[in-house]
């Protein structure tokens, strides 16, 4: 079975696995277009049960109990799977989980993943020769994680039998795109203005903002700095020479930071630095020294201080345990 080919009786079976702190967000923006899909058609198109590793009720990310019907070892087979995580998916990618979900991959499920949701099938080996999408925030350590897996930065990708999308609204479109294929733009167009939705994006679409709106300027001098500022976080440039490449004095790039971002170019840069630093140490198994090295400091001493004065407590404290 392919993503949106239609069940050939009766109504589209999906079936959604909900892992500890899992993201209301994403989960409910994939949900209820199938529940508004059936009022507007006036009939059953879809079904769907919310599964759990051990049957019980699982925790959002935010705190809110959902409670589930059945646990994974009560489903034999099903055809359309969600895997909905959010923070840490590490932790929750259990050898129950990783074995249910490859079974189901044997039987020919069509296996998505929302948000993080694509680390457990990276680590059941189920991306393994497809294309995949995860939650920009995870991109680094998770291409750090799994070389293997042909990671794109899109909103979300369909991948024959593998559908995964970045999480947050990203949900929805995946929903939209499935009622469309099954059942026509005319319905999914629908769905989507009932939703206040004002578009079906492709999967290709960007996942955030573009730089410009991200920064809430016009000026391009710092949008094109800010540019190489991230395309450089490694190996940072200096700000002189960033001005230069800018064609720009030093004295003009400061004026036009200080105006836009109330910040120096220097100190931008830093904080740039500083969150890609407490994103991989959050997220990966690297030292403190091997992040400082990766985000552009020369000493994980000095790089320890700047991270103090950042977050108010040194960077082993938001490392992963």
């Amino acid at each position: 079975m392919m993503f949106g080919d239609k069940p050939t009786t009766g109504p589209q079976h999906l079936s959604f696995l909900l892992l500890h702190r899992f993201s209301l967000m994403a989960f409910a923006s994939a949900s209820e277009p199938l529940r508004i899909a059936n009022w507007l058609a006036g009939e059953t198109l879809y079904e769907w049960e919310l599964l759990s590793a051990d049957g019980q009720p699982v925790m959002a990310s935010n705190g809110m109990q959902a409670v589930t019907d059945r646990s994974i070892d009560e489903v034999e087979k099903t055809s359309i799977i969600h895997v909905c995580t959010s923070f840490a998916p590490e932790d929750v990618a259990t050898k129950p989980v990783l074995s249910w979900l490859r079974k189901q991959a044997s039987h020919g499920a069509v296996i998505g993943a929302m948000d993080t949701g694509s680390h457990i099938l990276a680590c059941a080996g189920l991306l393994d020769g497809y294309s995949a999408t995860i939650h920009w925030m995870h991109q680094e350590s998770f291409s750090e994680s799994f070389p293997h897996v042909n990671l794109v930065p899109d909103l979300f990708v369909i991948d024959r039998d593998r559908v995964t999308s970045s999480g947050g609204t990203s949900s929805m479109d995946v929903t939209l795109q499935l009622i469309r294929a099954q059942h026509g733009k005319d319905l999914a167009v629908a769905v989507a203005d009932t939703f206040v939705h004002n578009r079906i994006r492709e999967g290709d679409a960007p996942q955030r903002m573009n730089l410009s709106q991200r920064l809430a300027t016009n000026n391009r001098y710092v949008v094109k700095a800010v540019e190489l500022m991230e395309s450089h976080l490694e190996d940072p440039l200096r700000t002189s020479d960033i001005s230069s490449m800018l064609n720009i004095s030093l004295r003009e790039l400061e004026r036009a930071f200080q105006k836009s971002l109330k910040s120096t170019p220097g100190g931008y840069y830093r904080r740039l630095r500083l969150e890609r630093a407490r994103s991989l140490l959050q997220q990966t198994e690297m030292s403190v020294l091997e992040v400082a090295i990766s985000c552009g400091f020369t000493s994980s001493a000095h790089f320890s201080r700047c991270y103090r004065e950042r977050y108010g407590h040194p960077p082993s404290i938001d490392r992963r345990i």
